[in-house]
């Protein structure tokens, strides 16, 4: 097939400088000799994502504009954040990997292991302090989603962000720390930081030695920052699997898995059905989240 004949745009639905862009900017140099046209970055900020996502959902539907996506304005933030368009509104091409979620405490803390931290939390209802990098965001719901599974009470610090978060864990002033495992792998590494556990269905390749939490006994607790390329609806089923496969292509390529574990990032590719099931399901959690927490009714 004649696909692709001119220029990419792909959307990043954020401001430069941010991790989506990062990541989006280096997929767009590792396709350089594996995809022949080239692909520019496009920065479309605003509305948690959503902004971005919309142009995005009435584009041409011809395979020429792709978008940077996240779980969170494909998915949870549709809940909270007005938007122009459903979650159905879009073609998920395929899944490139997540931003795994990981436990942690100061390097002098009394837990060693998740199960420690849970077995405090039960014998001491609301003590245990956790930051998460803001309220809503991927990374809080998973705190949420720990306390429903295991039965605990904690009580919740939103930071503005990992860059006011990861002080305060490390200056004692929150008990644990809910962040993203680029954030804190170097602390980690350093000893200054303990992680208890990745929350993920298998370990990461950043951080071998921490177990999941599903390895402690912990089920159903797993989530994080997935990263997906989206097309406009209607595109051709033929372009739509040339699409998939020349993205394939360059998640496979050693370039791309050098810059992504620079990056701190996990790759994990998902087809595009098993990608939407998986943004289908982390809808429906996140609403339940929600109203649990009084957001929607």
């Amino acid at each position: 097939m004649d696909w692709p004949t001119k220029n990419i745009e792909l959307i990043v639905p954020f401001t430069a400088g941010g991790v989506s862009d990062i990541l989006a900017r280096s997929f767009a140099e590792a396709a350089k000799g594996i995809i022949d046209q080239p692909i520019t970055i496009k920065n479309v900020g605003g509305g948690s994502g959503t902004v971005g996502n919309y142009e995005l959902v009435k584009a041409k539907p011809d395979g020429y504009t792709w978008l940077w996506a996240a779980t969170g304005h494909m998915s949870s933030a549709l809940h909270i954040t007005p938007a122009q368009y459903t979650k159905d509104d879009f073609t998920i091409v395929n899944k490139v990997g997540d931003m795994v979620v990981t436990v942690v405490v100061p390097k002098d803390s009394p837990f060693r292991t998740l199960q420690d931290l849970i077995g405090y939390a039960k014998e001491h209802p609301g003590e245990v302090t956790v930051g998460n990098p803001g309220e809503g965001t991927v990374v809080a719901m998973l705190a949420t989603m720990l306390e429903d599974s295991v039965g605990i009470k904690l009580q919740h610090v939103p930071f503005q962000g990992s860059g006011t978060l990861l002080p305060a864990v490390l200056g004692k002033h929150v008990m644990a720390g809910f962040m993203n495992v680029p954030e804190i792998r170097g602390q980690v590494e350093a000893g200054d930081l303990r992680a208890l556990a990745v929350l993920s269905e298998n370990r990461v390749d950043l951080l071998p030695n921490v177990p999941t939490g599903g390895e402690q006994g912990v089920k159903g607790v797993t989530g994080g920052a997935g990263h997906f390329i989206i097309i406009p609806n209607k595109v051709p089923d033929d372009v739509v699997q040339r699409i998939d496969e020349l993205t394939k292509a360059v998640y496979e390529s050693d370039k791309f898995k050098q810059l992504m574990n620079q990056a701190g990032y996990q790759l994990g590719y998902k087809k595009g059905s098993d990608a939407k099931a998986e943004v289908d399901e982390w809808f429906v959690t996140t609403g339940e989240i929600y109203k649990k927490l009084g957001q929607i009714k």
